[in-house]
């Protein structure tokens, strides 16, 4: 019955995920889909179904689905009950079994099913399962079912996702609306209206504030703890350490030390919603331990909280999803501080290779020109360097600087 319904319903693909997933088929590892809230895992996982079947891959009645935002699924509590219901489901069944588990985090104990099925079937079975983290976080996945799963992050939209679901082809215009509104598929389903968008992107936020970071952490000064990440999505993309956002609070008479600062800046990495840059010294690979930066993985959070403005911060836009492009192919990224701390905005490295990729909003004097430039001209080796602008045109190559147009960035990645 529930998988009739899957099979019937009409899923936009977001392919760069349903891909990657399915290349760890017959792995005999667990595929954990994992993120933020609200950026549809629950779909991915029926559009792995359909896809399987699709492909002849697995049979429709060997397929045992557990969704637990479902009420029908509430009697599934722990994984006894779950293990009970899986032994008389797979009664007589033969061939290869595809166990989907959507939410496992409310279901008790959910990890010794899991590990009993990989022990049990080995390759006869792929497993699936997806959490969101108001009861536990990613990070914490090797407690749980450590050496035996594959995570695979879903982030919110891309550009290019995000003009599929629009149904517009990629525009300047289109660019400017994606970073107002962004990220989460959910909007395509309300009015384009400030009030009714942002009023949903500030449910989101206080559901991960309340569920994913209060409770678990078991915070008590909450006021401080939400003040103080509305000063950083205010100041997001500057570097800044967390003695000087102490020092600043002794100077408005509050008095919170820069370790538990960090702690909490800690709270909201770990339940992705910033990401912290690390400064590296390039001449000795250190790093440094208090010029980081900080991105936000979702800009449509920090627009809601921090009243967007388009004329304000288009700079710090741009840099954070250049940043969130790069990420979203899985680049290891760094800021770089040369020693007369010159930066280089992001240093990027996979598969042995390097690239250098310099932000900004336009080129439009020769001082900005110069600046950007000569940033990149300064590291003496043969690898790849970029700058990345709004320019309606590509400018030139300059020194093997290449200029491109930031709605070309996927060119380069």
């Amino acid at each position: 019955m529930f998988i009739d319904e899957i099979l019937k319903e009409k899923i936009i693909e977001r392919p760069f995920y349903l891909q990657r997933i399915l290349n760890y088929l017959n792995s005999n590892v667990i595929k954990v889909i994992t993120w933020m809230r609200r950026v549809w895992k629950s779909y991915i996982l029926k559009n792995i179904i359909q896809k399987l079947v699709k492909e002849s891959f697995i049979k429709p009645e060997n397929i045992f689905y557990v969704n637990k935002e479902d009420i029908r699924w509430d009697f599934i509590t722990d994984y006894k009950v779950l293990n009970q219901e899986f032994e008389n489901f797979i009664w007589w069944k033969s061939g290869k079994i595809a166990v989907f588990l959507d939410e496992v985090q409310e279901i008790e104990w959910w990890e010794k099913f899991v590990r009993s099925l990989l022990t049990k079937y080995k390759t006869d079975v792929e497993i699936f399962i997806t959490w969101s983290n108001s009861n536990i976080l990613s990070s914490e996945l090797s407690t749980y079912i450590a050496g035996r799963y594959v995570e695979i992050e879903v982030f919110s939209l891309s550009l290019k996702e995000y003009s599929k679901f629009a149904r517009k082809k990629i525009s300047k215009e289109l660019f400017f609306e994606y970073l107002k509104y962004g990220w989460l598929p959910g909007i395509f389903y309300m009015k384009k209206e400030d009030e009714i968008i942002f009023s949903y992107l500030k449910w989101i936020y206080n559901t991960i504030l309340v569920k994913d970071i209060v409770r678990h952490f078991w915070l008590r000064n909450i006021d401080f703890f939400e003040n103080l990440y509305k000063y950083i999505f205010a100041n997001i993309w500057n570097i800044f350490s967390a003695k000087k956002i102490s020092d600043y609070l002794k100077s408005q008479k509050i008095k919170i030390s820069p370790e538990t600062i960090l702690n909490y800046i800690n709270f909201w990495i770990k339940s992705r919603v910033l990401f912290q840059l690390k400064s590296v010294a390039p001449d000795t690979k250190k790093f440094f331990e208090i010029y980081n930066k900080y991105y936000v993985w979702d800009l449509w959070l920090r627009n809601a909280i921090v009243w967007f403005s388009l004329a304000r911060d288009i700079g710090r836009l741009l840099e954070n999803y250049v940043f969130l492009e790069i990420k979203r192919k899985w680049y290891e990224i760094y800021l770089w501080r040369l020693k007369d701390k010159t930066e280089i905005d992001f240093v990027i490295e996979k598969n042995w290779i390097r690239k250098y990729i310099q932000v900004c909003y336009l080129l439009n004097s020769e001082n900005t020109i110069e600046r950007e430039f000569w940033s990149l001209e300064k590291i003496r080796d043969n690898w790849e360097k970029y700058v990345v602008s709004l320019d309606d045109i590509n400018f030139w190559v300059r020194n093997g600087i290449r200029h491109i147009n930031i709605l070309d960035l996927e060119k380069i990645l």
